[in-house]
């Protein structure tokens, strides 16, 4: 599978990002054209590609005056589920953003995505706290770091 950094041009690879998000989350969840338009320009979203269809999409970005990025979510066909292919591509955007001098991937996850939280905890993300109610009472939120480099700290 070919990994590739999307770019605002790449008109396909973006229909083919949203179908899988409207595949996996319906037609009010995961994101929309409104979101990844600007993830795109101004974050940085990668994908892997079997041929022309988008298997794995993962979307990030920049945490403001800091070395660090925020993994805004990540997404799967589900015939392709088993595969390692979420692993891989967060492990190909890991190598890119520790090679631009990234210090720490930070992310939030559903408690009860235990198949997500499972895959995090395997490549090294470790739990920092829980966001009690981030997205409304009762919707809590487990936030998690991965730290690329032993001089992680926040620039201010």
């Amino acid at each position: 599978m070919k990994f590739i950094e999307v770019r605002g041009e790449d008109t396909e690879i973006i229909n083919g990002i949203l179908d899988l998000e409207k595949i996996n989350f319906g037609a009010n969840g995961g994101v929309d054209i409104w979101t990844l338009k600007p993830l795109v320009r101004y974050g940085k979203v990668f994908v892997l590609m079997d041929e022309d269809i988008v298997v794995s999409a993962i979307e990030f970005i920049h945490k403001f005056e800091s070395r660090e990025m925020y993994l805004y979510g990540v997404s799967t066909r589900k015939e392709f589920w088993g595969r390692g292919c979420a692993k891989e591509l967060i492990k190909r955007s890991t190598e890119y953003f520790k090679e631009k001098g990234i210090e720490k991937i930070s992310l939030t996850v559903a408690p009860e995505n235990k198949r997500a939280v499972g895959l995090y905890k395997k490549i090294g993300y470790t739990l920092e706290n829980i966001q009690k109610s981030e997205y409304g009472e009762g919707v809590d939120r487990l936030y998690m770091v991965k730290k690329l480099s032993e001089n992680t700290k926040e620039i201010v």
